[in-house]
């Protein structure tokens, strides 16, 4: 072959190599976890459907990657999910149709500003635990956080959202500490090379990260005060007075924490014949996801719909109803 023909062969190529990729990147954008195709046996629309869910080391994760399976297997839904800051930015991804559907915790979407963003909610799910997690032997309270590095959750999460309500329930100002905004994973990573002391982290049970931590070294929980727990209660009624149990990690007791709850959630224009089989598939099919994911033993059907601060999708108001009759 003529080193000519040749060099235009690998051109050809080189072009077709860079159609695909760019193809691919407008198809699932950075951060989307592309899912392959449904068979062709199923006859669900093919559009793809993109969850937004949060860090990869938290539970949004997990369980937007087992309701993406559910839906793609039982609804014939090409799904992804997009790995976020979580709550916050989620319900700007949805409102602004980046996304199909998203998790948050009802404390985000009961901020002033959510009004304006047009969101429904499909339904309640589990709760959120706050775990307050320390390498440090002399940090047993909320006062001990004085004049240590603490991490508070990355901007645009439900985590900071809590960690800021707390510290001011607790009358620690941020001046009083040094703060960061890092991620689970990067929380996560400062604890172990000594680079923070402290890190708040908004999770189900168990958290996949935490539980790593435990095995690999020693960690404890700073627990939350009563005084400062019912104090958040009364101004913030869907914030409750739980505990973390001593068999949740290896190595720690049982720790008194706050919980939230939290949502599924779309915008207006899906349709609701849409949404309707989407929350049917879920609760349907919630065994396959409770068999794979812990947490997702805390969705129960019967209280899917209280404490949820925004209004229901008339496709997951027609279902609840067809359950309630």
């Amino acid at each position: 072959m003529k080193t000519g023909t040749l060099i235009k062969i690998l051109v050809l190529l080189l072009f077709l190599l860079i159609g695909c990729i760019t193809v691919s990147r407008e198809l699932f954008p950075s951060g989307v976890q592309a899912v392959p195709p449904p068979s062709e046996e199923l006859t669900g629309s093919q559009t793809p459907l993109v969850i937004a869910t949060g860090d990869m080391s938290g539970v949004y994760f997990p369980m937007g990657e087992a309701m993406a399976d559910l839906f793609r297997k039982y609804n014939g839904k090409a799904t992804g999910t997009q790995v976020t800051n979580a709550s916050i930015q989620n319900t700007k991804l949805v409102s602004q149709k980046k996304a199909e559907l998203g998790f948050s915790t009802v404390d985000a979407l009961a901020l002033p500003e959510m009004k304006k963003r047009k969101i429904l909610a499909l339904t309640g799910l589990y709760s959120n635990f706050i775990h307050i997690v320390t390498t440090k032997s002399n940090i047993r309270s909320l006062e001990d956080l004085r004049g240590k590095r603490v991490s508070i959750g990355t901007v645009g999460s439900g985590t900071k959202l809590m960690a800021e309500r707390i510290l001011k329930a607790a009358n620690l100002a941020s001046n009083e500490m040094d703060v960061s905004t890092l991620s689970f994973t990067q929380s996560a990573d400062a604890l172990r090379n000594g680079t923070i002391d402290v890190a708040f982290f908004s999770s189900g049970l168990p958290n996949p990260v935490i539980s790593e931590l435990a095995s690999e070294m020693k960690i404890s929980l700073v627990p939350i005060p009563k005084q400062v727990a019912e104090s958040l209660h009364e101004e913030y009624e869907f914030y409750t007075l739980d505990e973390i149990s001593g068999q949740t990690y290896t190595g720690l007791e049982r720790t008194p924490t706050l919980a939230v709850k939290n949502v599924l959630f779309t915008y207006p224009d899906l349709p609701k014949q849409e949404a309707y089989k989407l929350v049917k598939t879920l609760y349907e099919h919630l065994p396959e996801s409770q068999n794979a994911y812990p947490e997702a033993m805390e969705i129960h059907l019967s209280d899917a719909t209280a404490g949820i601060p925004i209004d229901f999708h008339p496709g997951a108001k027609q279902f609840f109803k067809e359950i309630i009759h």
